[in-house]
């Protein structure tokens, strides 16, 4: 199974800057983040440099995140901020359709804190509709649409149904370790939804979404190797560790660290 690292996890790199660096670390694969500017894809020009910057130091492409946060709109009220986050999201799916990305990551931020009622069921409707459109789009471009899990449980509920209702093909589950592990409960999702699995954001806390190396915050990582041993995942296993609240301050040695440690993941 390949490792991978997201290609932000070094602050405020560009692509040009991170991808030999972690090539250079042993990782086979990489995934794009949600500032398209540092990550690449955000003009034709870029894509074309990170095509020929993956190719020439051997890095797959495992996904690319919507652009954060303007493709986090898509369960608003607001028609027109609806639209601009499913066109942002477009975006995203072009280029992991141009880079032989496997899947398109998208957040699907929903009205936190607003109580069961009429409001909160037509912003979930808005999102249901974003989310079909996206399918759709992503089908017709051969890219899986990936939903995120969240660190809350009214998120995750809505993530359930969308799962439940889109059971097709290209349309799957990312599953984030470190949201889960806010609200105390890994690997859950992981366990009922694994057959759904298109990407991993695999990452460390202590109860806040910290980014961690693994084994640097409380997560019990055997438990998670043991929960991969069921499941027939053969993608990435992809970290989503940063450096910025790491133990290790060094760019290489964060890098050469994170190598060591997602190896100890493989089921």
């Amino acid at each position: 199974m390949e490792v991978g690292i997201h290609l932000s996890c070094l602050p405020a790199l560009s692509f040009e800057t991170a991808i030999p660096l972690i090539a250079e670390a042993g990782f086979t694969a990489t995934s794009l983040g949600g500032t398209p500017h540092l990550a690449g894809y955000d003009t034709p020009e870029n894509r074309c440099k990170l095509e020929r910057l993956l190719r020439q130091y051997h890095l797959s492409l495992d996904s690319v995140h919507a652009p954060f946060p303007e493709g986090d709109r898509l369960f608003s009220e607001d028609e027109s901020e609806r639209l601009h986050s499913i066109e942002c999201c477009y975006l995203a799916l072009d280029a992991a359709a141009e880079l032989d990305g496997k899947a398109m990551v998208i957040h699907m931020i929903q009205p936190y804190g607003i109580p069961p009622g009429e409001k909160r069921d037509r912003m979930i409707e808005q999102g249901r509709r974003s989310v079909a459109t996206l399918a759709d789009y992503a089908a017709r471009r051969n890219v899986i649409l990936a939903l995120e899990n969240g660190q809350r449980l009214e998120y995750d509920q809505v993530l359930f149904q969308l799962l439940e209702e889109f059971q097709v093909p290209h349309v799957g589950l990312c599953y984030d370790s470190g949201h889960e592990n806010v609200q105390g409960t890994c690997f859950e999702i992981l366990e009922r939804y694994g057959d759904r699995l298109v990407a991993l954001h695999l990452h460390d806390n202590h109860g806040t979404d910290a980014h961690l190396l693994p084994y640097e915050g409380n997560i019990d990582w055997e438990k998670f190797r043991k929960a991969m041993r069921k499941l027939a995942y053969s993608k990435a296993l992809l970290l989503e560790s940063g450096m910025q609240h790491s133990a290790f301050q060094d760019g290489k040695e964060f890098l050469r660290e994170a190598k060591l440690r997602v190896e100890r993941l493989q089921p």
